[in-house]
């Protein structure tokens, strides 16, 4: 009798086992999906917020590059009016003929 007990409770473990092992299938639950869901929104977020980060950084270097050039002919211009004015001066002065 207690063999019979001891097989019926080795039987149930068994069962037990191959019912649990069974419901840790392949297919996802609902949390599983939603999470998977999150997971590729978020990396579509980082995706996005690299490639903004990155055109700002292409559209900040360019305004450099532009100020450099516009400030190199402001100064370019700058020096050649005060010379201008220089020689307008000694000629006026008598300085240079």
């Amino acid at each position: 009798m207690q063999f019979l007990s001891s097989l019926t409770m080795r039987v149930s473990l068994v069962c037990a086992l191959g019912l649990f092992v069974a419901g840790c299938g392949e297919s996802d639950g609902p949390a599983e999906k939603a999470g998977k869901e999150i997971d590729h929104a978020v990396e579509n977020i980082a995706d996005s917020a690299s490639d903004a980060m990155t055109s700002t950084g292409n559209a900040i270097t360019d305004a450099a590059e532009d100020a450099k050039d516009s400030m190199s002919d402001a100064v370019d211009k700058t020096g050649e009016a005060m010379k201008d004015a220089g020689e307008t001066t000694s000629e006026a002065v008598g300085l240079k003929e």
